[in-house]
């Protein structure tokens, strides 16, 4: 497989067209940037969960009051019970009386000698303890690693010290936790963000794989089917629907503050709706250890290098030594409020308005029409897809059947909590299931590098486990990052596109083809596109029919494009993602 080149003599006119692109607007006037962003966003543009100002502003690094505090805590809660309105003899008239009285009900808010003071800023200290009373947590530690440890009240230093040990509180880099200092709106929001990953506020069914913790506040209650939690289910005090499970694995724990159990559901294996084959093991695991793939722990000693043979030994190495920066044109894409260096080397998209249509037949198939490529219809596929399907295993031969030409596998990943390496529970047979069905099979593997030694190690993982196994098509390096629970959170440009290449690198080296994946902000702000050139690409934006843009919207040229994440593929229990190979014609 090789990279796609285009032809150069239409470069211009397509610069042109990437110069006219409007500007996406941050969601504030003043959050762009800021280290909490991704934060901010997600709590205020998807969940609605913290608004802002009418002059358009977030005002992030603002103080925020007892009142609001507990004003967004009833918001993400939907606590039920209300204290007497005599508890306090300061909240009578008050804005925020009934979420402080609801809070208090709860034991969140306890108050100060007979007063609520709604009114007055909440300090660091104090915010947590009340996060930490709402989410029932019990310390285990007291043990604090703040310089300033002594200057934490009694009251909250259990608190503090648990939140602090399971990694929730992550805006303290100088190590001191500064206790009586007013918690400012940012640094509530990005402790919430590390506590949850994923709030459902609808009563709908859920099958997306949740990398943290999930709390479902919908009144109505909700499904979920087909799905991981790597972290905690948390049901809030307001679910009063029925709350259904049915093939969830939750590697943490349950908590439910609501007055419903959640059910178990077994029913016949129905693809179309998700249900687990009748007589699969419960419908609910709890599962304790590696929360990134506790089937397959860590094997532990020293890796071999899988082309010498040698123990594994990483020096140092800086990304000026990987890589020579891509040369740019002095032109610029506007993207998401930044203005985006063009690259010489990066051939632009061919792919426009016109170019696909949804098949008639198959309604979650996007057809080519365009000129310039022949395509092929492709599938990606991990462990969540076996533990859809019926006996855990996926029927390859129906999968070819049903038109999929080509697929990866995921082989393993690395936590992007954790840091821990861990191979797919079913990576080898899916491959060997793929190849034998005449499906062309490529591997990839979720990266979360940090430095080139690691994106080395990542390299040599993917090739250590694909020993004694035959594929025919390339090998992945998925790098993400969606917010600050990303361990890469933070990673400069330089050292990911370090990563990037290095990654590729080995894998060329034995002998396999290298690709990168990487969507619009991984694709834009951390990777130097004139430098990752030589490699071939896979570019993810999920279509549907309501999309007023049917075609990736993506500057460059993408040799993959992962349309969706909601095919239904006969011989896969739930649903999967969908993929479009661009071979060019001229």
């Amino acid at each position: 497989m090789k990279k796609i080149r285009l032809p150069k003599q239409v470069l211009a006119a397509a610069l042109a067209g990437a110069l006219a692109l409007t500007p996406v607007s941050a969601a504030f006037s003043d959050t762009a940037g800021h280290w909490a962003e991704g934060a901010i966003d997600k709590w205020s543009q998807t969940y609605g969960i913290i608004g802002g100002y009418e002059d358009g502003s977030f005002r992030p690094d603002a103080s925020i009051t007892r009142g609001a505090f507990a004003g967004i805590l009833d918001r993400f809660f939907k606590f039920q019970s209300i204290s007497p309105a005599e508890t306090f003899s300061d909240t009578a008239g008050a804005f925020w009386e009934e979420a402080v009285l609801k809070l208090h009900a709860a034991g969140v808010y306890l108050g100060n000698n007979g007063k609520a003071l709604p009114s007055d800023t909440i300090t660091r200290q104090q915010a947590v303890t009340m996060l930490a009373r709402a989410f029932q947590l019990e310390a285990t530690t007291v043990s604090l690693p703040y310089h300033d440890a002594e200057r934490l009240s009694e009251y909250a230093r259990g608190p503090v010290a648990e939140m602090a040990l399971r990694g929730w509180i992550s805006d303290c880099p100088d190590g001191y936790f500064r206790p009586m200092d007013a918690i400012t709106r940012a640094e509530f929001l990005n402790i919430l963000n590390n506590m949850v990953q994923e709030l459902a506020q609808e009563t709908r069914v859920y099958h997306a794989d949740v990398f943290g913790s999930m709390l479902i506040n919908a009144s109505g209650g909700a499904s979920l089917e087909n799905m991981t939690i790597y972290g905690d289910l948390i049901l809030a005090p307001g679910v009063t629907g029925a709350v259904t499970l049915s093939n969830v694995t939750v590697n943490g724990i349950i908590r439910n503050f609501s007055p419903v159990e959640p059910t178990i559901v077994t029913a016949p294996a129905d693809p179309s709706q998700g249900n687990p084959p009748l007589g699969e093991e419960p419908g609910v695991i709890v599962v304790p250890g590696d929360p990134e793939n506790p089937e397959n722990p860590v094997p532990p000693g020293t890796p071999l290098d899988p082309i010498t043979g040698e123990p594994i030994t990483y020096p140092g190495i800086q990304p000026s030594e990987v890589y020579t920066p891509g040369t740019t044109t002095g032109q610029y894409i506007a993207y998401s409020n930044r203005q985006i260096p063009v690259y010489e080397a990066a051939e632009p998209s061919y792919l426009g308005e016109g170019d696909f249509l949804w098949n008639t037949e198959r309604p979650d198939r996007l057809d080519y029409v365009g000129d310039r490529f022949r395509t092929r219809f492709g599938i990606d596929v991990s462990a969540y897809q076996n533990r859809a399907s019926e006996n855990k295993t996926i029927n390859w031969d129906a999968v070819a059947a049903d038109g999929v030409e080509f697929a990866m596998v995921r082989i393993g990943l690395r936590g992007y909590s954790t840091g821990a390496l861990a191979e797919d529970a079913y990576y080898r047979e899916n491959i060997i299931g793929a190849m034998n069905a005449g499906i062309e099979t490529g591997v990839y593997f979720f990266a979360q590098a940090i430095t080139v030694e690691e994106a080395i190690e990542e390299a040599d993982f993917v090739i250590q486990h694909l020993q004694g196994l035959s594929i025919n098509g390339p090998v992945a390096y998925d790098w993400e990052m969606s917010d600050s629970s990303y361990r890469v959170y933070g990673t400069t440009p330089e050292m990911a596109t370090a990563c990037a290449i290095a990654f590729c690198r080995r894998i060329e080296e034995a002998g396999y083809t290298p690709m990168i994946y990487a969507g619009n902000y991984v694709g834009y702000v951390k990777y130097d596109q004139g430098a990752i050139t030589p490699y071939l690409s896979w570019y993810p934006e999920y279509k549907k029919e309501t999309s007023e843009k049917l075609y990736p919207t993506f500057y460059y040229q993408m040799d993959y494009w992962q349309y969706t994440d909601n095919c239904a593929i006969d011989g896969i229990g739930g649903r999967v993602d969908g993929n479009l190979q661009f071979i060019p014609l001229f």
